[in-house]
């Protein structure tokens, strides 16, 4: 194997380099090559290290045991190059390879060759996790999700990503930069998609989050419903509160974070507030986000309006806190005809005797 570089051309007459993984083999007609792996055009390894890199893949592929150590960056890509031709041409390429013969070949020496193997003998590399990435997509997909974000216009690819992030949010719940590395390192869930994440922007991954946080009001409203079919649910309690969380910086390139009462005895932290509406079964509802030094009892007509108005929902029981539960609060629930159970902010009264 060897690598090659050529040049092409676009549409627009703009010329550029890309990097190609070619493999020679012998045919009855002489010798011929083909490319196995395209390297695309951001390939910026020294071309002192193109055969070692080459040769490593071949290594890997063929199951040879090194005779020399390779320098890290190699092995690296290796592992990732690997990887990739392994989930792009499957059981063909990696059989034509070993084999050294050519596509029209294939069908006609091929044979299944089984063996019993002691799988204490067996090593692993580049382990990866997929439990929780399976129940997470078969989740997504039972509720429709994936369906919704091509109805909202989210392409293949985009949409691929915005799965794999709601995923890691679930199951991994960091950064978009810490969500970005494990969906590269740690998590299989790009197998499952049937896509490769070895190579995603990091960029991509906070564009997603922003994407899906505008379309934040038709997805709320879609699972709310679906799930409310899928599982029956009668959604006569509705639960509402808040709480806040600081900034660890100044904050100053988000309008909401505000300095107020933290509650995580944080106020000398920029705060932003958070609200969510649940039904009884803890499925949520909706959710916004406020400023820091909002008042909570000002947020809960924002939150519950229009809610009176859903078909399930007769006459909810909201329950809520002292902090939300003011008097103009309880008089617009009496107006829009919903019980409530919320508690007094009046100080407690004493029990009389007897």
């Amino acid at each position: 194997m060897f690598i090659r570089a050529s040049f092409q051309r676009k549409k627009t007459q703009t010329t550029y380099q890309t990097f190609k993984l070619v493999e020679s083999f012998r045919t009855e007609r002489g010798p011929r090559q083909r490319t196995v792996a395209n390297l695309g055009t951001d390939f910026d390894l020294p071309e002192a290290q193109w055969k070692d890199l080459a040769n490593r893949i071949e290594e890997m592929i063929t199951r040879q045991e090194p005779l020399f150590t390779y320098a890290p960056e190699v092995e690296r890509l290796a592992r990732k190059y690997v990887r990739r031709i392994i989930k792009q041409g499957g059981d063909d390429i990696v059989y034509l390879i070993r084999a050294g013969k050519s596509a029209s070949e294939r069908e006609s020496i091929y044979s299944p060759d089984y063996q019993m193997v002691d799988v204490n003998s067996t090593d692993t590399e580049d382990t990866r996790s997929v439990g929780a990435e399976h129940v997470v997509l078969e989740t997504i997909r039972e509720l429709g999700l994936d369906e919704k974000l091509t109805e909202l216009g989210f392409s293949r690819s985009w949409k691929d990503v915005a799965v794999a992030v709601i995923a890691g949010r679930l199951i991994n719940p960091c950064s978009e930069m810490e969500t970005h590395w494990w969906l590269q390192y740690k998590s299989a869930i790009d197998e499952l998609l049937g896509t490769d994440f070895s190579l995603l922007p990091q960029d991509r991954v906070y564009r997603v989050s922003d994407k899906l946080l505008q379309c934040r009001d038709e997805l709320e409203a879609y699972l709310s419903c679906t799930e409310k079919t899928l599982f029956n649910l009668r959604e006569t309690i509705v639960l509402y509160d808040l709480t806040n969380t600081f900034f660890e910086g100044t904050g100053k390139l988000n309008k909401k974070a505000k300095f107020g009462p933290s509650k995580e005895k944080r106020s000398d932290c920029p705060l932003v507030t958070l609200g969510l509406v649940l039904d009884g079964d803890g499925f949520p509802k909706r959710s916004r986000v406020f400023e820091g030094n909002v008042s909570e009892g000002k947020t809960l007509e924002k939150m519950l309006e229009g809610l009176e108005r859903e078909p399930s929902l007769i006459k909810p029981l909201v329950i809520l806190d002292a902090g939300i539960a003011t008097e103009d609060n309880l008089q617009w629930l009496r107006d829009n005809h919903h019980e409530y159970l919320g508690v007094s902010r009046r100080r407690r009264r004493p029990i009389p005797d007897g």
